[in-house]
């Protein structure tokens, strides 16, 4: 991300902060920027800026009290921040054991209490939750190929969630995973002994280094839906 657009985020974000602490009083407990806007894998073109906001009660009239402040936020062509309680927060770490994990291991408080990075979650249900995820993708790949979305779109949309659940891969093989992209992907080649450059072309679209008519999307969606399928099954071995 460059400099001043890295510096506009981080003045948004503390004014959210601020609006949120003004509507929600001593019920907001954390405000917590995460994903990839918290890493060195933001592209400013494609990337959400993911906020969680903790509360200590998230009923009706207590959320209605944020409308205000979340359509602001909306304003500034923000995605709408996850709102949970910090009962859900410990209570859901084992259904969302890749979401935390993540948000446990990159995360930026920008106001109140660190409450994720200290947070418990339960390894023995991450590998399910990967092999759940990863075949959810495969399918929506076939069914929209067959239904004749466009494939270079196709790639396009999912290659980011397909990253970090190859990046999980490696987390539940027991590796420690290689945060660059890049870097992540030749570590799976090397375990697994994948082909990865379908997935390398699409991080150099996202990237700006070619534009994205400049690469065959049909002659790579073959090895693309292959790689996929074959991390599935080292997932499914394990």
């Amino acid at each position: 991300m460059r400099r001043n657009e890295r510096e506009r985020i981080e003045r948004q974000l503390k004014e959210f902060a601020e609006r949120l602490k003004d509507a929600a009083g001593s019920n907001l407990r954390s405000v917590v920027l995460y994903g990839s806007a918290a890493t060195s894998n933001f592209y400013e073109d494609f990337s959400d800026v993911n906020v969680l906001a903790l509360l200590q009660d998230l009923s009706a009239p207590a959320m209605l009290a944020l409308s205000e402040t979340v359509q602001w936020w909306k304003k500034q062509n923000q995605a709408i921040p996850l709102f949970l309680s910090v009962e859900e927060l410990t209570r859901a770490a084992d259904v969302f054991a890749i979401e935390l994990l993540d948000m446990r291991s990159h995360h930026k408080v920008i106001y109140g209490e660190d409450l994720i990075g200290d947070l418990d979650i339960p390894m023995r249900l991450h590998r399910i939750q990967v092999e759940h995820e990863l075949r959810t993708k495969l399918i929506l790949l076939r069914q929209n190929f067959v239904n004749k979305v466009d494939v270079r779109k196709l790639m396009l949309d999912s290659v980011s969630s397909l990253m970090t659940l190859f990046r999980h891969s490696l987390i539940a093989m027991g590796e420690e995973a290689e945060q660059s992209h890049r870097a992540m992907l030749q570590q799976l080649q090397g375990r697994l002994n994948l082909d990865t450059r379908s997935f390398s072309e699409l991080l150099n679209v996202r990237e700006g280094s070619i534009k994205s008519d400049a690469f065959d999307a049909k002659a790579i969606f073959p090895a693309y839906l292959r790689t996929i399928e074959q991390v599935i099954s080292a997932v499914d071995r394990l």
